[in-house]
């Protein structure tokens, strides 16, 4: 890696690997061409006779750890059996480094072919989280995904081109951290690559990713889409008391979309 896309990384990404209780989930060793990843993953089964089968691939944000994962937003689904797998990234938890934002389609590439694989049957869904949309709308762009849930998506090199939080941001070099993002990863590109129905939840007053920036992705969105904001809720904020029955309809409508 050159200087620049390791500057990149240091700005983008926040891997941590300390010890965390994964509780019920179970770990999974994934192989890439370049190293091994790690998924944690968690299976629910419905007592609903022919119960359709549906895959969940989840990627959590830039600070985000696979063995807080789970079953959400599956687990509302009750006529649905449903595989979950949530990734960590290289550098992440288990997951050996270096953590980089260079290896997140090869990563992304693997997992799929490996969940594919192993559950030919199952329809697909992608979740993302902040960062994790990346990856969410790249394999949503690409693959056979049946629907996505996207929370608070990044446009990330547009943001980090057009942002000015330091004088010397203003002399161009912004512009060349934001070349350090790969061009598949364009989240704005690969919306308007994506089909697929798909869930988006934003958070109305996140301070991390504005909701002009989201809205940039949301609004190019090929697929059929509903939009939930989360009223006052900042960027890591879940839905509050008065709009959790809203936010359960809005997880029930996209597992229709399934």
């Amino acid at each position: 890696m050159n200087f620049l896309t390791r500057i990149a990384d240091r700005l983008i990404l926040q891997p941590t690997t300390h010890s965390i209780d994964p509780e019920e989930l179970q770990r999974r060793v994934i192989a890439t061409p370049s190293g091994e990843v790690e998924a944690w993953t968690a299976r629910s089964v419905s007592n609903f006779p022919n119960a359709q089968k549906v895959f969940l691939l989840k990627f959590p944000g830039t600070g985000g750890r696979a063995e807080r994962g789970g079953l959400h937003p599956a687990e509302a689904w009750t006529d649905k059996t449903c595989e979950s797998w949530t990734i960590n990234h290289r550098g992440y938890g288990g997951s050996p480094g270096p953590a980089t934002i260079q290896n997140f389609v090869e990563t992304c590439d693997a997992v799929w072919d490996a969940a594919n694989e192993t559950f030919p049957d199952y329809k697909f869904v992608v979740y993302g989280n902040s960062l994790g949309c990346l990856s969410a709308l790249y394999l949503s762009a690409r693959f056979p995904v049946a629907a996505a849930y996207i929370r608070n998506p990044p446009p990330l090199a547009k943001m980090i081109a057009t942002r000015r939080r330091y004088t010397w941001w203003s002399f161009g070099f912004a512009k060349l951290i934001a070349d350090q993002v790969p061009e598949t990863l364009d989240a704005i590109e690969n919306a308007r690559r994506s089909t697929c129905p798909a869930l988006f939840v934003q958070s109305e007053l996140d301070r991390v990713i504005p909701t002009k920036f989201q809205d940039l992705v949301i609004g190019q969105f090929a697929g059929n889409f509903r939009k939930l904001v989360l009223q006052g809720a900042d960027h890591h904020h879940r839905a509050s008391e008065s709009q959790l029955a809203e936010y359960g309809n809005a997880v029930l409508w996209l597992g229709e979309q399934v």
